[in-house]
């Protein structure tokens, strides 16, 4: 089996980039090693720029079933702020809350209508590069669930690029060569799902003091997003490693728990956690025939922890590359992959390392939070910032 770009990971990254590939006709292999749908920690929120991504991808209207919600609700200090998205001239002023298990297998599922063969339940366990090209060795967990193959069992394909999109924890990365610059951020997050009357709120909701068992304030927040189906997804995210996250979600429950009307004690799913790699924090992202995208690639938002928008926009771009390079551009057009991504993010992620930095300190975080929550124009342009929708 003969591909001209093998994708490692059909979450977000993968997906979109198998999408723009095929729609270009290039024949794309897609290896996820999880069976559709299939459940992922993620707060389950669309900003206007991961609904961009959506819409451009032919999306937009398999969107409208799922909730809408008009903007932020912040609660912090004792104060309570609501703002609408700004009415961004690219992006919009639209969100959804849409759960991983139906956006990803929506987002891989169209990858296959353009072309794209998405194998499933089959994990990528080796990948040999030569300087020609490179085989993927992979094992299929179900029987005659792809295409290619009637059995489960071992078997390897060849193609002339690699993309990696493997989420946070990336082995096929790892063997390539890619580090964390540990002096750069990386989050940790943690939530779940629970039945509330108030699941089709208009607002996700954000609360930003959070607070270890001290009562020390920390740099991250606390958010329920309203699905619209009878549950909210509420978690934790935090730029400290040091907490234990299950507490801290613990603790948030019962801040909130009146609130909300939601039973602590009777969750839809168990708790599920992650680490969050942002702000270009993983290196090398590329090489003389493959490139790495989306999370294994740490370009979660160092501002808000959001990484489903820069997941689309940074696999658009590799497929962009890989294109260039199929198309008679070669080595050359891979390597300005790292350049675009620079020019595109570079300045703002540069900006939020310093920002992750600086709200590191208790005194700063304090300050910042609560001057900006006694202004409402204050605190949205800071959720402007926050979310990339300058």
């Amino acid at each position: 089996m003969d591909y001209e770009v093998a994708i490692i990971g059909g979450g977000p990254a993968g997906s979109s980039a198998g999408y723009w590939l095929a729609q270009a006709g290039h024949k794309v292999a897609i290896f996820e090693k999880k069976a559709f749908p299939r459940q992922k920690t993620c707060g389950d929120g669309l900003t206007p720029r991961a609904t961009y991504w959506l819409r451009q991808m032919g999306l937009e209207q398999d969107l409208h079933k799922y909730h809408f919600y008009k903007g932020l609700r912040s609660y912090g200090f004792g104060r309570c702020l609501e703002m609408e998205w700004p009415d961004h001239p690219l992006y919009g002023n639209i969100g959804y809350t849409v759960t991983r298990y139906d956006l990803d297998q929506m987002v891989a599922n169209h990858a296959e209508k353009a072309g794209a063969t998405l194998f499933t339940s089959t994990e990528a366990t080796k990948v040999d590069i030569s300087r020609d090209g490179l085989e993927v060795y992979a094992h299929s967990k179900s029987q005659g669930d792809f295409k290619g193959s009637a059995s489960q069992g071992d078997f390897k394909v060849s193609a002339r690029y690699l993309l990696v999109c493997e989420g946070a924890n990336s082995r096929i990365g790892r063997s390539l060569g890619v580090t964390r610059n540990r002096q750069w951020p990386q989050g940790m997050a943690i939530r779940s799902y629970w039945e509330s009357p108030r699941h089709d709120e208009p607002w996700i909701e954000s609360h930003l003091d959070i607070r270890d068992s001290n009562h020390t304030l920390l740099p991250g927040y606390g958010w329920i997003f309203p699905l619209g189906d009878g549950r909210v997804n509420i978690g934790v995210g935090l730029l400290d490693n040091k907490t234990n996250t299950s507490k801290l979600l613990d603790a948030f429950l019962e801040k909130i728990a009146d609130s909300w009307q939601i039973d602590i004690n009777a969750p839809c799913t168990a708790p599920t956690g992650g680490r969050l790699p942002m702000g270009f924090s993983l290196s090398p992202i590329s090489g003389h025939n493959f490139l790495i995208a989306g999370d294994s690639a740490g370009t979660i938002n160092p501002f808000n922890g959001e990484g489903i928008a820069y997941a689309y926009e940074t696999g658009a771009l590799a497929a962009k590359c890989l294109g260039n390079a199929l198309d008679g551009g070669g080595a050359a057009s891979l390597a300005r992959y790292e350049e675009e991504l620079n020019n595109n993010l570079g300045r703002y992620y540069k900006v939020g390392r310093l920002f992750v930095r600086a709200i590191g300190q208790p005194i700063v975080l304090h300050t910042c939070v609560s001057i900006g929550m006694r202004s409402k124009p204050i605190m949205k342009q800071v959720m402007k910032v926050m979310a990339n929708l300058m």
